[in-house]
């Protein structure tokens, strides 16, 4: 069916989203405004497939995979499936098993024909392989700081089309709380990977190929 569907790894996008903007990836050092997160991501998604949105899939890592009254939150907001991963003593249950799932599932009963993933992740690239088997055409969105990537090499060589988004397109949405200090966003390669990220040494910190963010890297023309 002709529908998109987004799916947005929040480890990634809360963390290096917050140190694109503020410079810092502590979670409790900023408070982010879901509904305009979740509309901003959508109408990307919605304007770079030309189609509509089937729904957000949202994918975080919680200790024992319990909710928080922040995950609540989230679950509440219409169009948005949450999917929370568990992290346990010397075991993490990774993100992309759950896109995985969710992309063959949707891919296997033909209710999308585009995929949007908010990641950097490298593990995330096979994921990319085995939806384009199926005939999806798979955009990968990453965030930019600083000029430099925080997306891993295999997963923006295996996507068909790559949107970069900044410091200017996710300060409407993110602020400081109380007490936190505003710290310099450094570029990236420079700060510990978490929450499923590539690590420094998986991301390629070469120059974005332009200034100007939300730039296509077009890959495969849709048939």
């Amino acid at each position: 069916m002709d529908r998109c569907a987004l799916f947005v790894d929040a480890g990634y996008l809360l963390a290096d989203g917050a140190m694109a903007v503020h410079g810092t990836r502590h979670r409790e050092a900023v408070s982010w405004d879901y509904p305009g997160l979740l509309k901003l991501l959508g109408n990307l998604s919605k304007e770079r497939t030309g189609l509509p949105l089937l729904r957000c899939y949202w994918y975080e890592a919680s200790v024992e995979g319990r909710r928080t009254a922040e995950h609540d939150a989230l679950a509440d907001l219409p169009g948005l499936k949450l999917r929370l991963s568990r992290i346990r003593p010397g075991r993490r249950e990774g993100v992309d098993a759950q896109v995985h799932r969710d992309l063959m599932t949707l891919a296997r009963n033909s209710a999308v024909c585009d995929a949007v993933v908010v990641s950097g992740d490298e593990d995330l690239a096979q994921v990319v392989c085995d939806a384009q088997d199926l005939g999806i055409r798979v955009t990968v969105v990453h965030i930019t700081a600083d000029g430099g990537w925080a997306v891993s090499r295999s997963l923006r060589q295996e996507c068909d089309d790559l949107i970069e988004i900044g410091s200017s397109h996710l300060r409407p949405y993110v602020s400081l709380t109380a007490g936190a200090m505003e710290t310099p966003a450094l570029s990236n390669g420079h700060q510990p990977g978490g929450n499923g990220q590539a690590t420094a040494s998986e991301r390629d910190t070469a120059q974005p190929p332009s200034a100007v963010m939300c730039t296509t890297v077009t890959r495969i023309p849709r048939s």
